[in-house]
């Protein structure tokens, strides 16, 4: 049981430290100001560490080649965990209700759109050419 447990830690942490190449190293406010001086609009994808779903997402869609090509040619990105102030502010005034949720915003901080659950590297593409 105990080998199981450290298996899975290390796949989790492994999945959370590897989708962070998808995701700005910018603070939640910096890529806000960011998002403003570059007239670049953004997301928030609002995860957990108890969240599956969400891992899933962080090895799989987050490391699709053409998500972060689309995503790095046309999109400011951010990961906040639930329990982060920025997150639960977001969290109540945007009405999240499950994880993962993905907040779209335009460069000017207004929600644009939403993406709730687990999607796949295609439809997260799609989604993100919607948005622009």
């Amino acid at each position: 049981m105990k080998n199981l447990i450290l298996v899975f830690s290390f796949i989790v942490l492994g999945s959370h430290l590897s989708a962070q190449g998808l995701f700005n190293n910018m603070s939640y406010d910096e890529v806000l100001k960011t998002a403003k001086a570059e007239k670049k609009p953004y997301y928030v994808d609002i995860t957990a560490t108890w969240c599956l779903p969400c891992k899933m997402m962080d090895e799989t869609v987050f490391q699709d080649k053409l998500v972060q090509q689309y995503t790095a040619e046309n999109y400011l990105a951010v990961q906040l965990d639930v329990e982060d102030f920025n997150a639960l502010i977001l969290k109540s005034e945007y009405q999240v209700k499950s994880l993962p949720t993905i907040l779209f915003f335009n460069y000017k901080g207004n929600l644009v759109g939403r993406s709730e659950g687990l999607q796949t590297g295609t439809n997260f593409l799609k989604i993100l050419k919607q948005y622009i």
